[in-house]
Formats: structure tokens, sequence, C-alpha cells
């Protein structure tokens, strides 16, 4: 065999590994989706961008795994108000926008309970690279099984040392769109429960409702 001969051989052999790892790692990637969302539970989103609508399926997704402690409000002065931790099974916020198409231009996310329950948050918190870390639509809290826990999904943050402080969530959401318990900031007023509808660039009209599924 001459030197072209075994650089073409060496080429082919690579090629072909290749097509193997990709193949391996994308039986992996659906492997890991049905592993996370066993049983016959189903959460369907929609996500609603001026005329465009998408019907999304969250256990049609890849999982998310975190643990967090979220601080309410301040009720004595000195004293944080942190609640236990839980951890959270889900689908993050970027993974569920990604599905839709381009939204490069998008300024908002509004997400839309079932009971009309609402939270506005920035666009550029999505990516999940400021300190509130990323938004997650949960599916499970403490290993609690699909279609047992009612508050599912349930938009929660999972900042990076694991607790959700109120000056995180200023510092990534700024004042107009945290949650505030009276005077008081809360981290938990943002814990959505029960999504139905995500709104890109929300306009401050009609939000859907349960009669438009």
């Amino acid at each position: 065999m001459n030197r072209r001969q075994r650089r073409w051989s060496l080429a082919a052999g690579a090629a072909i590994v290749l097509v193997i790892l990709f193949v391996v790692l994308w039986q992996l990637r659906t492997d890991r989706t049905v592993e996370f969302w066993s049983g016959d539970a189903v959460f369907p989103i929609r996500v609603i961008h001026g005329e465009q609508i998408n019907d999304i399926e969250l256990t049609d997704c890849p999982g998310v795994v975190g643990h967090v402690a979220y601080e309410g409000p301040t009720m004595v002065e000195g004293q944080p108000n942190w609640k236990a931790g839980h951890d959270y099974r889900g689908v993050s916020l970027r993974e569920l926008l990604d599905r839709t198409g381009e939204l490069g231009s998008a300024e908002t996310v509004t997400l839309v309970a079932l009971d009309g329950w609402y939270k506005t948050l920035p666009y550029h918190v999505v990516d999940g690279k400021t300190v509130a870390g990323t938004p997650l639509l949960a599916l499970t809290v403490d290993e609690q099984m699909l279609g047992t826990w009612n508050n599912a999904p349930m938009l929660v943050f999972l900042p990076e040392d694991e607790r959700f402080s109120n000056e995180d969530m200023v510092g990534a959401l700024g004042e107009d769109y945290s949650h505030y318990f009276g005077e008081n900031l809360s981290t938990t007023g943002l814990m959505v429960k029960g999504v139905a509808f995500v709104v890109i660039d929300y306009d401050g009209g009609e939000l859907p409702t349960l009669s438009d599924l």
C-alpha cells in the first residue's frame, strides 16, 4: 500500500469512527430523555409569539437536574427568610424556546399558569448566564413521580450556589420584573405553578386561558 492509499484508508477509518460516535451519542441523548420522563404523564406547553403558535411536549425534551433553596420575604430585619431546598427535574426554558425557532429579537418571556397567575422575565435571563442561573420548567420535586406533583410544570431558577436570594433576583431580573410581597422582595413569588403558556414579548393585552387550548 503506497502513501496515498494509506492516507485514504486512515481518512475513511476516521470517518467511520465519527459516524459511529455520532450515532452512539444521539442514542444516549434519546435514552436519557426516556429515562428522565418514564411514565404516562404529559405536559404540553403552548408557546405564543405574535401570530406564531408552537405546541411542545416537555417530556419530549432532554431533562435537567438541580437543587435550590429560595429566599422568601424578610419579615424581621436582619433575619433572612430562607426556605427549605428541594431537588428538581425539568426542562430548561432555553431548550423549550430553541424548539420554536429564531427569537433573537425577543425582549421578554411571560409564563402563564392555568389559573391566570403569570410572571414576565427579561429575555436575557433565558440563557442561564445571570446570577439567577438556569430557568427551569420543573416536572418533579424530590423524586416525586410525574403526574403526582400537582404544581408541574413550575418555573424555578437554578443558581450555581443552589441558593436563589432576593439580591440575585434583582440582579438578574431588575426591580421591575422582580416579585414583591407587600413592600418586601421575595423570590418565592416567581414560582409560577402549572405553566401552560409561554408568551414572547407580551404586549399587555388579554392573556391566554384554558379555553384557548
